[in-house]
């Protein structure tokens, strides 16, 4: 019993610890080289990470397990040239389109809103359309089919179904 309390409180006490040093994470000093200002981080997620290795944006790239676990060099890379772009004062547009230039339009994480990027916007819109119709109209046939009476097989005669039935019925009662 006393084991059981011991037991109890130690492992109470570890994951006091453990969630108190979880909870200091974000207090720690972030190393120089890897600051970002805020404004970088947030466009970052407008542009896909060019390693390669993942699909996701430049601030949210994070490739787990291996030799790193953390943004990879690309990404950062990307982030690092995102800030001194803009601490140099040019704008987030002129930013993406050298991007766009260097990397093609792949880069995009999100196709634009203009020319044919508008049909990307446009086909979820038109699918939902179309499948609501598409059911609609198989709905509709559905509840205009006729109902076929069940066709009664050779040799059975409207008695014999009878007789089964009243059989089923005693059979079943309970």
């Amino acid at each position: 019993m006393i084991r059981r309390r011991t037991v109890r409180r130690r492992g109470a006490f570890f994951c006091t610890v453990a969630l108190s040093m979880a909870a200091a994470l974000p207090l720690l000093p972030v190393p120089a080289g890897a600051q970002q200002s805020d404004r970088a981080r947030e466009f970052g997620k407008k542009v896909r990470c060019m390693c390669g290795g993942c699909n996701d944006t430049a601030s949210t790239c994070f490739h787990v397990g291996g030799a790193f676990s953390g943004p990879c060099e690309t990404a950062k890379a990307t982030l690092k040239t995102i800030d001194q772009r803009l601490l140099k004062g040019d704008s987030e547009d002129l930013i993406l389109q050298s991007f766009v230039q260097q990397y093609g339009p792949i880069v995009y994480v999100e196709p634009p809103h203009s020319g044919f990027g508008q049909i990307a916007w446009a086909m979820p819109v038109v699918y939902l359309v179309v499948g609501s119709g598409l059911v609609a109209l198989i709905i509709s046939r559905w509840r205009k089919r006729p109902i076929h009476a069940m066709p009664v097989a050779s040799g059975v005669s409207a008695e014999m179904i009878a007789r089964a039935r009243q059989r089923v019925a005693r059979e079943t009662e309970d």
